[in-house]
């Protein structure tokens, strides 16, 4: 009798263990056919392609949680990215290349460590246009066309705190250690942070990110400095995203930004177009000009599934007006939740 309620004891308490824990395993994959072109002049390159990563990044992962009493929970979350019409990792070298990170929340709201993604990296995808999509937002490329090469949107080695949501108002921190500091040579580092206002139809924020590359102890001729401010307003019939950013290291500064609309077709369907704008300048005197087009529309057939037709383009030039870089695509995919 007594190694029988013994047991009973056991199983109940296993039984409200797993109660208080959770685990999902989740994903996108996501696939479009169309065509690309790059380059300019005698480079321009064209083909037919079957794609990944159109409407959003195919990926795999799991993330969970345990009640830990007292509001405290302890969280965790492992994602893989991967090209669906190949199926190869997206890093071979890294098999959780997107996220990795395991940490505490509860109503201070959360610390986590590992790889992640940065402060500035939430606000700017909140608010990019045509959806902030993987292959046809111009944002990335047009950005990168300027003096400065576009940010880092993961760190490693990272910590990360999260604040709780103030009447709208809620902020983030996050600072990568770098971790390959040596006699003679200093780590490189990353730090950034946003904060924000959501609350029904507003949503306006600032994020900054600094980017310290690897350096002689004695200088520092190698940190990258970005400063976002962005927002979107949803009227109802249409909603309204944009941003302003800068970006400088050493002589080398940028100035760019990038506005978009969208707008619901029922209750299935949307469209969006986006336009992008970079002006990069070298001590003072400008010396590239990038632009970039994007439309991009979905049907849902379902709570998981959606349709989706998407263009876009860009261009760059230097001062004197030759074209130094050009990006068409086209396409048509189908993107899967599970």
């Amino acid at each position: 009798m007594k190694k029988t309620l013994i047991a009973l004891a056991v199983l109940a308490a296993s039984g409200a263990a797993m109660a208080q824990s959770t685990v999902t395993l989740y994903g996108v994959a996501d696939t479009w056919f169309g065509q690309t072109e790059t380059g300019v002049g005698a480079a321009k390159l064209k083909q037919t392609v079957l794609n990944t990563n159109g409407m959003n990044s195919s990926r795999w992962g799991l993330k969970g949680s345990e009640d830990l009493g007292g509001g405290l929970k302890a969280v965790f979350q492992l994602e893989s990215g991967f090209n669906i019409d190949t199926g190869a990792q997206t890093d071979s070298a890294s098999l959780f290349n997107r996220q990795a990170f395991v940490g505490l929340a509860g109503g201070f709201g959360s610390v986590t460590a590992g790889r992640q993604y940065t402060a500035y990296d939430a606000l700017r995808g909140a608010t990019n246009n045509t959806y902030d999509t993987a292959a046809f937002t111009t944002t990335g490329t047009v950005w990168g066309y300027g003096a400065v090469a576009d940010y880092a949107s993961r760190v490693n080695n990272s910590i990360a705190y999260t604040s709780p949501d103030f009447g709208g108002f809620s902020g983030a921190a996050v600072v990568g250690l770098g971790e390959n500091k040596t006699a003679t040579v200093d780590a490189n580092q990353n730090l950034s942070l946003h904060v924000k206002y959501a609350k029904g139809p507003v949503l306006v924020g600032y994020a900054y990110q600094e980017q310290k590359a690897q350096n002689a102890l004695v200088t520092d001729t190698a940190t990258t400095k970005y400063n976002l401010i962005a927002g979107s307003y949803d009227f109802g019939v249409v909603k309204l995203v944009g941003g302003y950013n800068t970006a400088k290291v050493n002589d080398n500064s940028d100035k760019e930004y990038q506005l978009g609309l969208s707008a619901p077709i029922g209750t299935s369907a949307n469209v969006a177009i986006g336009y992008t704008k970079s002006k990069g300048e070298v001590a003072g005197a400008t010396t590239s000009n990038g632009k970039g087009y994007s439309v991009v529309g979905y049907y849902d057939l379902s709570k998981r599934t959606r349709l989706y037709a998407a263009a876009s383009k860009t261009t760059a030039d230097n001062n004197a007006g030759a074209d130094t870089a050009a990006t068409a695509n086209f396409g048509l995919g189908v993107r899967h939740n599970f």
